[in-house]
């Protein structure tokens, strides 16, 4: 993941009621996507929780606005495996509450209110275009 100087999807966080905004600071500052994901399914750890007296449901919805957000911090080239690209799909799906994510239907449910979001999900989509290129110029040049 990058440093602090990339673009990335604030709409997610800048939907959350104002006092909701400090925990999501907290989480998308100090916490990986990964501990992220695991708090979305185990609770928030004790020093989150009292530092912060959330429901769960409210810790569910700042944890969903986090994730997006994260997921967004990464910049998807065809230098990326394929195993990784589509594990970030999953996990805006998951972020999305999507059961039957397609990458189509992923963009149409953010396109209107997230406009950063969507041109990152169209290039993921350009991005596997041009992976499944080079995969088959590689398998015409080995079957020449």
């Amino acid at each position: 993941m990058p440093g602090r100087n990339h673009t990335i999807e604030a709409g997610f966080l800048d939907e959350l009621p104002v006092s909701l905004r400090a925990p999501a600071a907290d989480l998308l500052h100090y916490y990986r996507l990964k501990q992220l994901l695991e708090m979305h399914f185990n609770g928030v750890d004790d020093y989150l929780s009292k530092q912060f007296s959330l429901s769960p449901t409210e810790w569910q919805k700042v944890l969903d606005s986090v994730i997006l957000t994260k997921v967004s911090y990464f910049e998807v080239t065809p230098q990326m495996s394929p195993k990784h690209i589509n594990r970030l799909i999953e996990i805006t799906a998951f972020a999305l509450h999507e059961p039957k994510p397609t990458l189509s239907g992923l963009y149409k449910q953010v396109e209107r209110h997230y406009p950063y979001f969507a041109s990152w999900l169209k290039n993921i989509q350009t991005v596997r275009e041009d992976i499944l290129k080079m995969a088959r110029a590689k398998g015409m040049k080995t079957k020449t």
